[in-house]
């Protein structure tokens, strides 16, 4: 191949990789709502206890329910998206997130919630993570941890500005109207932004692939993995360690997600106090995205890994330990680090073991297996706290739990070594 064709095909890249960029927006954007509104359940959730009086187990397991649901219901998502295309499934789940909410504003019993809320709402809510991330993968082979990050830099986006602004909308409103407001301009824009997504054209798709073999890459880029069936990768040992990891680290994440707002106001701290809490893990977490993702392409994804979880389980020790207002905050900080930096591991590491070809359903699949331990999470802590009327033994198990992720990160670091 002649020097000129390589100067050539270089010097038209910039010009023809330039709507990746755009897509990343997107992605940002679609992830921003889908994250927002799934995260701020935890300030919907004494509104919902108190009016329907439900014990906190009770509305707990309506969240857990329909983390298992969007696990599930990514997997189907997924492969559609890898067969039909980005663009109708998102449009779809635009749809269904506003119909899911503005519906959940209207029950009067248990199980018209778990109806509303965790299948139709999770259904909307299933679909954004995975196609999202498999979108991006497929744009970028160069600099792909970085565009991941910023990609999964939108869900502490929708944590910083989503969760905040439905907690004044219910001081403003009540619960019910602010789920009519959030379904309704959160699905109009989901469908709105989908309209600009779709696979790229063959001039930009291979041109990366060439250029990276003839520039030096990190070794987490140079090369590509054979695109492995949806059987052939379920198979792989790597994929079964990864999932396990994701499971424990599912587990800790949600029962702060859920229970730290709950936690806060009940040893006295004012409400959007205790908001900005999580508002603050959402700042905290668009650094560690971006700094792991950028991480994952100089150190290699298994340490950024190992790094998150460790610091995941560091920031639960100290939450047992958490009541004055700066201990809150400095949590916040270590949290939303670890929180914000074990997301762009999950498409990163599956590109790596499977390739992108099925990276979407695979994406989901993960999720959906890592969501069963996302679901014990908060049901676990919301029974604790409905014996013991304390959430010190949850926070304790969640940060056995963050070991646990630990050593099963450490393993598949092991792992990959000797498959090399």
């Amino acid at each position: 191949m002649s020097s000129h064709y390589l100067n050539s095909t270089a010097a038209a890249t910039p010009k023809k990789s330039y709507f990746g960029w755009v897509i990343v927006t997107i992605c940002t954007l679609l992830m921003a709502i889908t994250y927002g509104l799934m995260y701020s359940y935890g300030v919907f959730f004494k509104p919902l206890a108190d009016h329907f009086d439900w014990d906190r187990a009770t509305v707990s397991s309506v969240y857990s329910v329909s983390l298992i649901m969007r696990g599930a219901i990514s997997i189907g998502i997924g492969w559609l998206a890898d067969r039909y295309g980005a663009v109708k499934l998102m449009v779809f789940c635009g749809f269904m997130i506003g119909m899911g909410l503005v519906l959940s504003s209207q029950v009067h019993a248990l199980w018209q919630f778990f109806l509303t809320y965790a299948l139709i709402e999770a259904t909307g809510l299933s679909g954004t993570f995975s196609i999202a991330t498999a979108v991006t993968s497929r744009w970028f082979i160069q600099n792909r941890g970085l565009a991941l990050g910023i990609v999964s830099s939108g869900t502490g986006l929708g944590t910083l500005f989503i969760v905040p602004g439905a907690e004044r909308l219910i001081n403003n409103m009540d619960w019910s109207q602010a789920f009519i407001i959030c379904g309704i301009a959160a699905g109009v824009i989901t469908i709105v932004a989908s309209l600009f997504l779709g696979r790229p054209p063959q001039s930009v798709s291979s041109t990366p692939r060439l250029l990276a073999t003839t520039v030096a890459a990190p070794a987490s880029q140079s090369t590509s993995p054979r695109d492995l069936t949806l059987v052939e990768a379920v198979h792989n040992p790597r994929m079964i360690i990864m999932i396990t990891v994701f499971m424990f680290v599912f587990f800790c994440t949600q029962i702060v997600i859920v229970h730290l707002y709950n936690f806060a106001t009940d040893i006295g701290i004012n409400p959007m106090v205790a908001a900005s809490f999580v508002s603050i893990i959402g700042i905290i977490s668009i650094g560690g995205r971006l700094s792991m993702g950028i991480g994952a392409d100089r150190i290699g994804i298994y340490n950024t890994l190992i790094f998150c979880c460790a610091l995941l389980s560091v920031s639960l020790v100290c939450l047992i330990f958490t009541r004055e207002l700066w201990a809150f905050y400095l949590f916040a900080v270590l949290f939303g680090f670890a929180y914000g930096g074990e997301v762009p591991q999950i498409p990163l590491l599956v590109s790596k073991f499977s390739g992108t070809k099925s990276m979407a359903t695979l994406v989901g699949l993960t999720l959906f297996i890592g969501n069963i331990g996302g679901a014990l999470g908060p049901w676990v802590a919301g029974k604790i706290f409905d014996l013991t009327s304390d959430y010190q033994w949850a926070f304790i198990i969640g940060a056995l739990a963050g070991l646990c992720a630990v050593t099963m990160a450490l393993i598949l670091k092991r792992q990959n070594r000797e498959t090399s």
